[in-house]
């Protein structure tokens, strides 16, 4: 069984499923598990991910005026690589190569016989279903239940930790320059950790804010993790966070995330990333994850300065 994989949270899915040793192909993005980077790379970009995050953003919006796909697909060596199964995305065009740019490969050039996993997770409950549904089509349905398991003890062990009534506001920020605030499955996230999410809503696309909206709220936590962004990518845009920020009567404790690895991945990283929005929410009380997720975030004090 030959599979290819388009999307770094399908990658993440493949190799928690015990599949790694089939896929042959993945897009330029997937690097996790590492092993993963030696892969042939079937996708490439026409944006200049080392720009700062509003040229990223005006380059993104550029080329979809003109109606063009931010990604490119090598079909000449997907054709070569023959796979049994491609597992793409029908979400965002602006994450990863499109469903129809997919399904027009098979259509044209490809055996007709190849099947197509298409996932499109909006909630908690769809990545969950996702795991499963490719579990099912690879005939390791096993392997999908026990990953249910795991979801289920470490989801149960975090809601016992934090039940004492409290709920922190939680701001979270996907994106810099203009303000995304993480929605989709965030707010489920926020919820499960003991928090109040902030502006966005469960299932519902990032909204766009600006400084005079975040001036109306007080938020007690702010979580900052660029999509796509690595810790380092975040760290160069810290004086433009401080003119994006307003000056909140009350500090919050204000901390970057990894945007790359964690929360914005629809995959079986979740449940760290659910760790680690634990630890930003009570971190006396999840001292463990602080420690254990230590090289994916960092906290900034009041003045946005590093700790």
């Amino acid at each position: 069984m030959k599979i290819v994989s388009l999307l770094p949270s399908a990658t993440e899915i493949i190799s928690r499923l015990g599949l790694e040793k089939n896929l042959v192909g993945v897009s330029h993005e997937c690097d996790f598990p590492e092993s993963v980077v030696l892969l042939p790379k079937l996708t490439s970009s026409s944006i200049n991910t080392e720009l700062s995050s509003s040229n990223i953003h005006k380059s993104v919006m550029e080329v979809m005026k003109r109606a063009v796909s931010v990604y490119d697909l090598d079909l000449e060596l997907l054709t070569s690589l023959k796979p049994d199964f491609i597992i793409t995305q029908d979400l965002c065009d602006v994450c990863a190569v499109s469903f129809e740019q997919v399904e027009q490969a098979c259509q044209e050039v490809l055996d007709k016989n190849i099947r197509i996993i298409s996932l499109k997770p909006k909630m908690l409950g769809d990545i969950w279903d996702d795991v499963q549904n490719v579990a099912d089509q690879l005939s390791v349905d096993e392997k999908g239940r026990e990953f249910h398991e795991e979801k289920e003890s470490r989801i149960k062990a975090l809601q016992t930790r934090h039940r004492d009534g409290t709920a922190p506001k939680v701001l979270t920020i996907e994106w810099i320059d203009p303000i995304y605030i993480g929605g989709m499955w965030l707010p489920e996230m926020i919820a499960i950790v003991g928090g109040q999410a902030c502006i966005a809503e469960s299932g519902q696309p990032a909204p766009v804010v600006n400084r005079e909206d975040l001036e109306k709220i007080e938020p007690d936590v702010v979580v900052i993790k660029p999509c796509g962004y690595k810790l380092e990518q975040t760290l160069k845009e810290l004086e433009l966070l401080k003119k994006q920020l307003p000056d909140w009567r009350k500090s919050p404790r204000i901390y970057l995330v990894d945007g790359n690895s964690y929360f914005n991945r629809p995959g079986p990283r979740i449940l760290d990333s659910l760790e680690i929005l634990a630890y930003c929410t009570y971190p006396d009380r999840f001292l463990d994850f602080g420690e254990c997720y230590k090289k994916g975030f960092i906290e900034l004090g009041s003045d946005l300065q590093l700790k």
